[in-house]
């Protein structure tokens, strides 16, 4: 007798389970249905390693948007007379498909949500093959311990993100140079694979000034290791720069800089085989290309 009642209970789950299932489908679908807002994507796709900017428009003047979440981040956005913008962003390991950006918004008291798909396509980044001595591919244990202590660092300051928004207007370039090394090249030493490049490199000869490509809050001075002497500027908004193989820096944790301001010289120190600036754009945590962030603004 018990068999068959819980048999007929488990049945019952079963049953209101797929009727709640069914109902929030039909729900989700019919809420996708009426037009809250207009979307328009800048540039007009999402590729691995890039970021856009997007352009929020309520259909009614009445509708607020109170929250956006992408790849399962709460993303800050901003109020710009009558509609929002935000950035999103795909990292060099972000499985290419579809993705869903959730607009939850409020209308004289009623409140709902809002999905809009986004497709992040694949993008092909170069490689490069090189032959070097081991002692370049496998560190001692005392000098591993350094470099994830670095990362750690650098992890650690680039993991909050503000809601607040501290840039003002377009980025600019650090230093007029050219690009050395793109970004995302993935280098094999000697056929083993190491990290993509997590930015760009510029030529700039040592003692060449940096400047802030926007204005920020500087969150992280360190010598590191690899990158050696290195700057970090929270722009805001889940938005960072960095800037690395420093020769000299001139600014220190907490400082308010301004875009165009000089906050250090460049040179070739940490592992670094000739003078360079190393520049990084890092946004919700994820490395993206720092010409993104030019072509957005």
């Amino acid at each position: 007798m018990y068999r068959g009642r819980d048999l007929f209970l488990r049945r019952l789950c079963v049953c209101l389970t797929l009727f709640f299932a069914i109902f929030l489908a039909i729900y989700e679908v019919a809420e996708s249905r009426e037009q809250v807002f207009s979307i328009r994507l800048l540039p007009k796709k999402v590729y691995q390693g890039e970021m856009v900017k997007v352009f929020i428009r309520p259909t009614s003047p009445e509708i607020r948007l109170l929250s956006c979440n992408f790849l399962g981040k709460e993303i800050p956005y901003v109020k710009d007379k009558t509609s929002y913008w935000c950035l999103l962003g795909a990292g060099l390991n972000e499985k290419t498909g579809l993705r869903l950006l959730t607009l939850r918004w409020e209308k004289g008291g009623e409140k709902g949500i809002w999905t809009v798909p986004i497709m992040v396509y694949k993008k092909d980044y170069p490689k490069e093959f090189l032959k070097v001595p081991e002692k370049m591919v496998e560190f001692p244990k005392p000098i591993l311990k350094r470099v994830l202590e670095d990362q750690r660092a650098i992890r650690s300051a680039l993991s909050s993100v503000s809601f607040n928004k501290f840039f003002d207007g377009h980025f600019i370039k650090p230093v007029p140079g050219q690009i050395k090394s793109p970004f995302g090249l993935r280098r094999y030493f000697n056929r083993k694979p190491r990290n993509p490049h997590s930015g760009v490199d510029l030529s700039a000869q040592r003692g060449t000034p940096v400047l802030a490509s926007n204005s920020g809050r500087i969150v992280l001075v360190r010598d590191c290791y690899l990158s050696g002497k290195t700057v970090v500027i929270n722009h805001g908004l889940g938005l960072y720069s960095i800037y690395a193989h420093l020769d000299k820096t001139f600014v220190h944790t907490g400082q308010i800089v301004q875009k165009g301001e000089k906050i250090g010289l460049s040179g070739m120190t940490g592992r670094a085989t000739g003078p360079h600036l190393h520049w990084g754009i890092s946004l919700y945590g994820m490395r993206v290309d720092p010409l993104s962030v030019l072509r957005i603004f």
